[in-house]
C-alpha cells in the first residue's frame, strides 16, 4: 500500500512539475500598444483655454488654411476635451454641457478630413 501511494505521489509530482510549464504566472500578459500622446503639448485643464481651443478647432474646420494634420491635431485635442469633461477635470458649460458645440465641431473636423483624404 505505502508503494502505491509512493508512487502515486511520484506521477502527482511529475505532473504537477509539467504543469508549472502551463501556469498562468509563466504566461506574459499581452502587452498594450504603446502609443505617444503627442496630441498636445499641455493639459487643458482651463475652462478659458478649453473654450479657445474649440474656437481655433472651428476657425479651422472652415478655413481652407489649415491643413488636414492641424485639422486631426484638433480633433484629438477635442476628443481630449470630452474626455476630461466625462472623467470631471474639467467642468466648462461651453465645453462640457453643450453637445450640440462640440458635435458640431467634431463633426465638422471629420468632414474637413474625410475630404481632404480623398
Amino acid at each position: 500500500m505505502l508503494s502505491r501511494i509512493s508512487t502515486s505521489l511520484g506521477i502527482v509530482i511529475a505532473t504537477m512539475n509539467q504543469l508549472v510549464a502551463f501556469s498562468p504566472n509563466t504566461i506574459r500578459p499581452l502587452h498594450k500598444l504603446d502609443v505617444a500622446t503627442r496630441l498636445k503639448s499641455h493639459a487643458i485643464d482651463s475652462e478659458d483655454e478649453a473654450i479657445m481651443t474649440m474656437m481655433r478647432a472651428t476657425t479651422c474646420a472652415h478655413s481652407d488654411t489649415c491643413s488636414i494634420e492641424e485639422a486631426e491635431k484638433y480633433l484629438d485635442e477635442i476628443l481630449n476635451l470630452q474626455s476630461s469633461c466625462v472623467s470631471g477635470t474639467l467642468s466648462s458649460q461651453q465645453v462640457c454641457e453643450d453637445i450640440l458645440f462640440s458635435s458640431q465641431v467634431i463633426a465638422d473636423l471629420r468632414q474637413k478630413i474625410n475630404e481632404g483624404k480623398m
